[in-house]
């Protein structure tokens, strides 16, 4: 088996987020997500292509989401509210507009 690393991040607490192309003829590519502990214990996580498309749309919403800083003062509401599809109406609002104090 075969493997490309794609990306790879390490946390401060030194956990690490990687993206593997996985691959052996004659079967197609596997993508994989694979968190690996400062330990050395790895977990892969594998989807579908539509599970990736979703998680990459939020993550890339996050980005300009998490770019404000949010500080609960209601948790409950904060709860019902902070959903996927919030953050990613939210983050498109962000990209389009500028906001001051």
């Amino acid at each position: 088996m075969n493997e490309n690393i794609l990306l790879q991040e390490t946390n401060k607490g030194g956990y690490t987020l990687a993206i593997i192309a996985r691959f052996e003829d004659p079967f197609p590519v596997q993508y994989v997500i694979r968190v690996s502990t400062p330990e050395g214990t790895e977990v892969d996580y594998m989807s579908t292509l539509e599970g990736f498309k979703n998680i990459g749309e939020l993550l890339t919403a996050l980005h300009y989401f998490a770019q404000t800083k949010l500080y609960p003062k209601n948790a409950v509401r904060l709860r019902e509210v902070l959903t996927a599809e919030n953050i990613k109406n939210f983050a498109e609002v962000l990209k389009a507009a500028k906001f001051s104090v």
